[in-house]
């Protein structure tokens, strides 16, 4: 349940910030305000992430939870300058929301591509993660932006949106996946609990 709700608080996050740079795309001194919205997503999902890592026993820990512990760090680190200062990233800001879009790709890529073996992944859940990472990388590499804030704003937010249904679409492939793990333990129960009702009336009769 826990791990549920780490989800589902940086989905609506997440949301709520591409709805935002969708919706106000075209106001003055955009900059500022997506970099306050980004400094938001990154520090509210890192903390609770670090908080409920430090509340989980050491059993339930898992590898990839403390690979989790050092970027959720420097999530609230960095998103703490951008509330704070966010005039500061004016110069660089595309830089930052192109090279942001693409580390939120490639993860979910390469979360789907070793998740393949284990929960029920088709080929065309790569197709969110795959435009988030391209609408990345043309900030980063291609001019005509130059110039057009409005229009880099309303592509981040679009590639936020989509990053969010990525993520729904990962919990839903786990969900379904537990739920399968969960009947498959009831069956072997079930089973279990037969054999003995069959053994009893031998051992009786001996």
């Amino acid at each position: 349940m826990k791990k549920v709700s780490i989800h589902l608080l940086s989905n609506i996050i997440l949301l709520l910030a591409g709805l935002l740079l969708i919706v106000f795309h075209s106001v003055d001194h955009v900059l500022d305000k997506v970099a306050c919205i980004i400094g938001a997503a990154f520090v509210l999902p890192s903390l609770v992430y670090l908080v409920m890592v430090a509340m989980r026993k050491a059993a339930e820990k898992r590898a990839i939870d403390f690979m989790g512990i050092l970027p959720a760090t420097g999530g609230v680190c960095f998103g703490l300058v951008m509330l704070l200062k966010p005039a500061l990233f004016n110069g660089v800001l595309a830089m930052l929301l192109g090279m942001l879009l693409v580390v939120l790709g490639l993860f979910h890529i390469i979360y789907l591509l070793l998740s393949k073996k284990t929960l029920s992944i088709r080929l065309w859940y790569y197709l969110s993660p795959l435009l988030v990472l391209i609408a990345g990388v043309i900030i980063l590499v291609t001019d005509w932006l130059s110039g057009k804030e409005s229009v880099m704003v309303l592509i981040s937010g679009c590639a936020l949106v989509l990053f969010n249904f990525t993520s729904l679409q990962e919990y839903l492939a786990e969900r379904k996946y537990k739920k399968s793990l969960a009947a498959a333990n009831d069956a072997s129960q079930d089973e279990i609990a037969e054999d003995k009702d069959e053994e009893i009336p031998k051992s009786i009769e001996i």
